[in-house]
């Protein structure tokens, strides 16, 4: 048997058109066109699909019996041809993902890694920023999406929780507090504190206010870069505080992490995408993943009492 498409669509146009005529025009093939391939369907199924006066069409009882399997298997060809298309977009393209300089530093090179050995014909474009112009850098579509800190959501943007990071001690390798199982906030605060940009400190400070009013940070040093931030440790001028995902890095600086307690202090990492903007298919597929390996512990490769 040698059905083609052309033949099913050819039947199920004229069914629903109700006419060879009005059914012809749709399709822009003249009538005696159409009328072969009904024909064709007809002598290759080996039934009368429709009954012909010279007045009407109507469907035969064979007829009604095929139109709706025919239906069925033209449905089925287009989502089918639509997934292929689909994929076939997803794994070809360019997506710029703004982010903060941390996990620019220390999440996204790995997650690369593995994307693309799934996805090797994306180009993917990282922009590391400061943690205020991320989200500029996707309102003014310099970048498809964002990847920074929890915060409220700037109108004209949306934002989607991805994971959850610990704030943890850093400090030299041979510190007092280093070979400890966890420190407290009030034992940390005792040495000099080496802290980052203001709002970093400030969202800091108001969850160990939240706590105790005691716990007040007196910064020794203020710096700009998490590279600056592990620098000063390194050297002995004092410790930090930072996300459990910048522990990829210690080893350079010679440093270690200590986990923080009294209080636990989480920071939740979002996707901040433009509103009523969707994304590209390759774009999808980039986001889509770092849903993946987030919540992957084997991939993140951190501790599960540091991740959420």
């Amino acid at each position: 048997m040698n059905v083609t498409i052309k033949q099913l669509r050819a039947f199920i146009n004229v069914v629903d058109a109700g006419s060879f005529t009005e059914a012809a025009n749709r399709l822009h093939v003249t009538q005696s066109a159409l009328s072969l391939l009904v024909r064709e369907l007809e002598n290759e199924l080996g039934v009368r699909l429709l009954d012909r006066t010279s007045r009407r069409m109507t469907l035969s009882a064979s007829g009604h019996d095929f139109y709706p399997m025919a239906l069925k298997v033209l449905d089925e060809l287009h989502e089918a041809i639509n997934s292929t298309l689909q994929l076939h977009e997803r794994q070809r393209g360019a997506v710029t993902i703004a982010c903060t300089q941390l996990y620019g530093q220390a999440l996204l090179p790995k997650m690369l890694a593995h994307f693309k050995q799934r996805y090797d014909s994306l180009d993917v474009r990282v922009s590391d920023l400061p943690n205020e112009e991320v989200l500029e850098s996707v309102l003014n579509g310099k970048a498809d999406f964002g990847l920074a800190p929890q915060r409220i959501t700037p109108k004209g943007l949306t934002q989607e929780a991805l994971f959850k990071d610990r704030i943890e001690l850093i400090c030299p390798i041979g510190h007092a507090l280093a070979k400890r199982k966890q420190v407290t906030w009030a034992q940390a605060m005792q040495y000099p504190f080496v802290s980052l940009p203001v709002d970093f400190t400030m969202k800091l400070q108001a969850d160990l206010l939240a706590w105790s009013k005691s716990l007040v940070l007196q910064p020794a040093y203020t710096v700009a870069y998490l590279t600056t931030a592990l620098g000063m440790v390194k050297w002995g001028h004092g410790v930090t505080a930072l996300p459990s995902f910048s522990t990829g890095l210690l080893k350079s600086f010679d440093a270690t992490r200590v986990p923080l307690c009294e209080p636990v202090v989480l920071r939740q990492i979002s996707i901040f995408t433009r509103k009523g903007v969707e994304l590209s298919p390759a774009a999808s597929s980039l986001r889509d993943f770092l849903y993946e390996f987030t919540s992957t512990p084997e991939l993140m490769d951190v501790d599960a009492s540091t991740h959420i």
